[in-house]
């Protein structure tokens, strides 16, 4: 690992042609002022024209020229270079745009299979026809039908899709990639190791190293781990949001949020019931051609074989589907006849929960599936059906993620509502949360098996941002008053409800949905009211379309929706006597305090934990953004800018008087500015500590051990303390601060043996002496004058 660069600190850009490369190229002096070592930029290869994401890529080979021509990208290489930073690319191997932009795929359109580029994409020549060519006859990604696979596990292909990024990484112009949807593709092992080596090639060409620095959109279910073989440095961090996100929800409020749901809805259905029944749907709605082409594999399959000779295709793909919806990760990973124990685990669960649920499945449909998938190969098989075999379960392989990540991501996670921060990418909506002790060892076990990889909090994908997740925990702490507030809602706004083919729209399920949306992402200044509702508008309808119970994208209700829309705009109008506004702005004005205090502690976390911090642009300051396109909306970066710059100059005249001012104004976001940029400036200054130290959990003796996370980083002599509280509000009252005496009283942090005696707080100054007689740090001191601490030996 000799030269090889990590990066201390990652921040995205989306680019666009509103937000160029010489847009990126102004704004490295701030990122670097703000601690960040290495711009993380969205696909910037050429897409298709007015493309605002840069995934529907057109031609890999050149530059995207909304962004800029090769000099302005050289130029901003160069920028970044002088600041001593680095640039990690996003890259998307899975799929190109199916346009008549895009010159192989109309070559393609023109010749048919006789076109040199037929082998390029990932296509059924008896299903294709011009006529339908953005459709049918390709893998689609996902369920989108003019975004065409491509096939990267063939060589000559690999080498045409990367030649650019080949190029870059040769010229030292690139020092990351973070791999776009790595589960949509053939074989993910060898084409991470296709890759590596081939960049490794590049890069000592330029020297710069003997690994290059790659993390993977892999999203991970439950207690699932990425494959250790694989040659990356982690993922882009959807784990580590879920992680950090649970520690900030009580977890006996959570069981209390069971009931009060539950009640309210008169719903008792699991979440894993809805994921089962939503990934049956999506095979049903967006899928059916991709499973009755396996089922015909799966037919053909049969033929060879003495107990499954006579089962049609048709049960077979019965039996599929059930198997599929019952799969509790996004895809298994077999590449040769040696089925992992990891793979075996997860499809024996599949096939034993597929029986479950239906034990009027065709049970030798089942048996046979089970022997395939597991690749249980019979004695008389020839080498020749093994390898088809094999083909079957890689192909299908490829189809799981596109249908969890509909059922789940895009369908199941706008059903189930119990608390709308646990609705997350990768996320458990069902999920109790996580104590301490918990979050340290996840934290432990990041730090033995990916050291580097990226440490998110919201991302362009994300379904809300950090701080509308902060704020919706809020609601775990207290269940009581969130059950009142609930119920007294809804009997306001009963009148304001419209009836749609005998439904009272919205019904209780959107409802609560809608309220929590409210308190997480409701505008601190008045100014910005009116353009949210707006956004909120668009964001309901985008919601129960995805949710595909009274509405969907396939076939919209208009009905159903002008009524949700209606209802939106009267429990918000603010022009007459309306109990409910008056109500809810009391209770959210309470809520957003709680929550910014969550999103301190949640960003200096995500700084010292192992791993590497990264930003989505915007987020230094505070960020309600819901998902995309309101999470890609642009950025006022001459504020942030202007804000750092004032910042650096009031710390000059004292840190103490600083802290009170940014305390006394949080609603401006300067605090947690401040935070991120103090904390990765100690980051940077030391980043081997923070790369490669040791992680030590840490204890409070006294009432408050359940209110803070605490824990200490060490390399050789080289020491650095994090400690932050939760669950807030059992320790102040609104607008108090956790700080001080009365707050913590007499409780300590108990230190290591082995731990310095001396302490400086670097977000206030002050200096701290570790007790002999108790051996630890008074909280009350850690807590003095600021509510989240980050100290450093002296």
């Amino acid at each position: 690992m000799d030269n090889l660069r990590i990066p201390v600190a990652t921040y995205r850009f989306q680019f666009n042609r509103q937000f160029r490369f010489e847009d990126a190229c102004e704004l490295v002096p701030y990122l670097h002022k703000l601690g960040i070592s290495d711009l993380y930029a969205s696909p910037i290869l050429k897409a298709r024209k007015g493309s605002l994401h840069g995934y529907d890529v057109v031609d890999p080979s050149n530059i995207n020229p909304e962004l800029g021509n090769q000099a302005d990208f050289d130029t901003l290489v160069w920028k970044l270079k002088d600041h001593e930073m680095g640039l990690l690319l996003d890259i998307v191997p899975n799929h190109m745009a199916a346009s008549t932009e895009n010159p192989w795929w109309q070559d393609i359109i023109n010749k048919g299979n006789d076109s040199p580029y037929a082998s390029y994409f990932d296509m059924d020549w008896l299903a294709f026809s011009k006529e339908t060519s953005e459709q049918t006859g390709h893998r689609r990604f996902f369920d989108i039908g003019d975004l065409v696979g491509i096939c990267v596990e063939d060589y000559a292909v690999f080498e045409a899709v990367h030649s650019l990024v080949f190029r870059f990484a040769g010229e030292g112009k690139i020092t990351g990639l973070r791999i776009d949807h790595i589960d949509g593709l053939y074989d993910p092992m060898e084409y991470l190791s296709r890759l590596q080596h081939h960049l490794v090639l590049r890069a000592n060409e330029a020297g710069d190293g003997n690994r290059f620095y790659m993390v993977v959109e892999k999203i991970l279910s439950g207690s699932e781990a990425l494959p250790q073989e694989w040659p990356v440095f982690g993922t882009t961090g959807y784990d580590f949001i879920n992680v950090l996100n649970a520690l900030f929800v009580d977890s006996k409020g959570a069981d209390a949020l069971n009931e009060i749901y539950s009640h309210f809805t008169g719903e008792s259905t699991t979440f894993n019931d809805i994921v089962y029944e939503k990934k049956k749907q999506v095979v049903e709605q967006l899928f059916p051609l991709e499973m009755h082409a396996l089922g015909q594999y799966l037919n053909h399959l049969a033929r060879q074989d003495i107990d499954a000779a006579g089962m049609s295709s048709e049960i077979l793909s019965i039996a599929l589907t059930e198997v599929t919806a019952c799969l509790p990760v996004y895809r298994t990973y077999t590449r040769s006849p040696e089925v992992s124990p990891r793979d075996r685990f997860y499809l024996e669960n599949a096939v034993d929960e597929a029986n479950k649920r239906n034990p009027n499945i065709d049970s030798s449909a089942i048996n046979f599936l089970r022997r395939i998938l597991t690749l249980d190969f019979l004695d008389y098989l020839t080498s020749e059906q093994k390898d088809a075999w094999l083909r079957f379960v890689m192909k299908w392989q490829q189809l799981t993620g596109a249908i969890m990540a509909k059922g789940f991501e895009d369908t199941a996670l706008y059903c189930y509502n119990r608390l709308l921060s646990f609705n997350e990418v990768g996320g458990r909506p069902d999920s109790p949360g996580l104590s301490v002790n918990d979050f340290h060892r996840r934290n432990l076990a990041r730090l033995e098996r990916w050291p580097h990889t990226l440490n998110a909090t919201s991302t362009h994908d994300t379904k809300r941002s950090e701080d509308v997740r902060a704020r919706i925990n809020i609601l775990s702490e207290i269940p009581e008053e969130w059950e009142r507030r609930l119920n007294k809602w809804s009997a306001w706004n009963l009148p304001k409800k419209k009836t749609v083919k005998d439904l009272d729209v919205p019904e209780p399920n959107t409802e609560i949905f809608l309220y929590q949306t409210l308190i997480g992402a409701w505008p601190l200044y008045q100014e910005e009211i009116d353009g949210f509702k707006e956004r909120l508008k668009a964001y309901m309808q985008k919601a129960v379309r995805e949710a595909k119970v009274y509405t969907d994208w396939l076939s919209p209700d208009s009905d159903y929706e002008t009524a949700l829309i209606t209802f939106v705009d009267s429990i918000l109008d603010g022009s007459r006597q309306n109990s409910f506004l008056e109500d809810f702005l009391r209770f959210e004005k309470q809520i957003a305090f709680y929550g910014a205090l969550n999103s301190l502690s949640q960003v200096l976390l995500k700084i010292t934990s192992p791993g590497v911090p990264d930003f989505y642009q915007g987020t230094e300051l505070w960020d309600f953004s819901l998902v995309d396109p309101d999470n890609r909306r642009p950025i006022d970066f001459g504020k942030r800018v202007k804000f750092l710059d004032e910042l650096i100059r009031q710390e000059a005249q004292g840190q103490d008087l600083l802290v009170k001012r940014i305390l006394k104004s949080w609603q401006d976001g300067r605090v947690k500015l401040y935070v991120t940029s103090k904390a990765l400036d100690m980051r940077r200054a030391d980043k081997d500590l923070f790369q490669d130290g040791s992680y030590i959990p840490l204890q409070v003796e006294g009432q408050s051990r359940e209110h803070v996370c605490a824990f200490a980083r060490n390399k050789g002599d080289r020491w650095a303390l994090t400690v932050v509280p939760r669950l807030i509000t059992g320790l102040v009252n609104f607008d108090t601060f956790p700080c001080g005496q009365p707050v913590w009283g007499n409780d300590i942090l108990l230190m290591p043996e082995d731990a310095p005696q001396d302490w400086s707080n670097a977000f206030t100054g002050e200096n701290l002496e570790v007790s002999e007689r108790r051996r630890g740090l008074p909280l009350a001191g850690i807590f003095h004058i600021f509510p989240v601490a980050f100290l450093r030996d002296i």
